[in-house]
């Protein structure tokens, strides 16, 4: 019989431990190793290593990850706080580079995806290119080189141009020259480059090799004047530029997504044409720092500096009756683009030629700062261009204090166009984003509404200086439900924004 003492203990819980039998074993460790794997993925490198405590299966574990996650915390002594850097940096780089090479060692399978994003590329390029070497013979699947030293490129090593296994490969602020004899690169099929410095033809090179690239996105390459794209097998194509740049699609039959952002801006130019040394120098001879010292400084805006031979609206033309397989199109542009593309002195088409005409087409989204008479030629272009055309999305995002809008503005200019085959049978959702309120807004939405006969949704959002006025809503009700409806069915949602993707919850919608 127990004693009382015994008996007045208090009563032991049941661990998980005691339920099996093992007193050391916890519940993690049961868990299957892709369950470890998906959690370990999910955590930066120094969580996931010190987090090898909380299961004896992890550390084990941690040697078979298919996914490693690098920045410059991951092997620093302790997390270092760095108010004056955009990105964690590496106190110790020997050591740093030590630690990298012994979690290479350590692994007991290949990596698969390997994602690193630190500044000591070009301070240890010879490290490195043994890394590389040593991850591209393993058959590493995914390559993510962010380099986020900006001031100081890293060149891509030659391992990287020679391996085949790369499906994703995205490379940022690294430079590219293409060896002479190309043997790798043949299994990419997402190809991303972000402020890479890349002449013409490597350019070309590079993605005529990716042969089963799908996806390709380009953005704001440096010495790149002239984009050249033979994609067999690409669907989705992403292209963003601060500056003038020629885009030509040469053999693209399964594309089926694109955007182009053309937010053209002079400091951006400047940062182009300029040399690091003429840079520098600026910003040494100033108190202010570099990026204000651009802003301010407008020597470079006179100078008339652009690729000889840019036309941007035969540029414009030429791209467009090259995408006749497309399904969604995005379109951004700054008014300095449209600037250029109106004093070109060539008027834009009422049309694409028969045979270039975007038959595919379902979706359409266009962003520019406001509805100036070139905009609206073009999107007219589009529309008598796309037959199938079912949504249409307008961004309008320039403030309403912009002084040269008015002097481009023809605010009668959809009262004299002709609906287009996709607006009377085809076109049933329009959706307008609106940075201000104005006497131009409402003409192409009216447009929309006495033509668009099956037309099921518009949607108007605003925002600006007439956001928080209650009446704002009545005035925009008053003016687009003037015209006659071609469709019985439209159903319309007026509200103001406080975001572009996110609206308020206050009354605000018409039915």
């Amino acid at each position: 019989m127990a004693s009382e003492a015994d008996q007045n203990q208090p009563t032991k819980k049941p661990t998980l431990a005691d339920n099996h039998g093992e007193e050391d074993e916890d519940f993690i460790s049961r868990l299957p190793d892709t369950i470890l794997h998906m959690i370990l993925s999910k955590l930066e490198m120094r969580d996931a290593a010190v987090t090898t405590a909380v299961s004896k299966r992890w550390a084990p574990v941690f040697t078979t990850l298919p996914s490693l996650k690098i920045d410059g915390n991951s092997f620093n002594p302790r997390v270092l706080a760095y108010p004056d850097h955009w990105e964690p940096y590496v106190e110790d780089a020997d050591k740093w580079m030590e630690s990298l090479f012994s979690v290479l060692d350590s692994r007991k399978t290949p990596i698969e995806k390997f994602e690193i994003d630190v500044g000591i590329f070009a301070k240890c390029d010879g490290y490195f290119h043994v890394f590389f070497r040593e991850l591209c013979g393993a058959g590493v699947k995914e390559l993510l080189i962010l380099n986020n030293a900006f001031d100081h490129i890293y060149d891509l090593p030659s391992p990287v141009f020679s391996c085949n296994t790369i499906v994703n490969l995205e490379l940022l602020y690294c430079s590219i020259e293409v060896p002479s004899k190309l043997t790798g690169l043949r299994s990419v099929k997402s190809l991303k480059l972000r402020h890479v410095t890349v002449a013409d033809i490597d350019l070309r090179r590079m993605i005529s090799r990716c042969n089963a690239m799908e996806k390709l996105v380009i953005t704001d390459c440096n010495k790149v004047e002239n984009i050249v794209i033979r994609g067999p097998s690409l669907l989705e194509l992403v292209i963003n530029f601060c500056r003038p740049v020629g885009i030509s699609l040469k053999s693209v039959p399964r594309l089926a997504f694109v955007e182009v952002s053309l937010i053209y801006d002079y400091n951006s130019w400047f940062e182009y044409y300029a040399s690091f040394e003429e840079r520098f120098a600026a910003r040494e001879d100033s108190d202010e720092d570099f990026f204000t010292y651009c802003s301010n400084d407008n020597s470079f805006r006179d100078t008339g500096k652009t690729f000889e031979g840019t036309n941007e609206a035969t540029n414009l033309m030429a791209f467009l009756n090259r995408i006749r397989s497309v399904k969604d199109l995005r379109l951004n542009f700054s008014n300095e683009y449209r600037a250029m593309l109106s004093k070109e002195g060539i008027a834009l088409p009422t049309r694409l030629s028969p045979k270039c005409y975007l038959v595919e087409l379902k979706k359409l989204q266009l962003s520019w700062p406001s509805n100036y008479h070139t905009f609206n030629t073009l999107v007219s272009c589009l529309l008598n261009s796309s037959p199938h055309l079912m949504e249409i999305i307008i961004c309008v995002d320039a403030s309403s204090d912009d002084k040269y809008r008015h002097f481009a503005l023809e605010l009668d200019f959809w009262d004299k166009q002709l609906p287009a085959e996709c607006v009377k049978h085809h076109m049933t959702t329009a959706t307008f984003y609106y940075g201000y309120i104005s006497e131009d807004c409402f003409g192409f939405p009216k447009f929309l509404l006495l033509n668009a006969r099956n037309l099921k949704n518009m949607n108007i959002f605003y925002t600006g200086k007439l956001k928080d006025k209650p009446e704002t809503a009545d005035k925009i009700k008053h003016e687009v439900l003037a015209v006659q409806q071609a469709s019985p069915d439209v159903e319309m949602t007026i509200k103001p924004l406080i975001s572009r993707f996110q609206y308020s919850d206050d009354d605000g919608d018409l039915s």
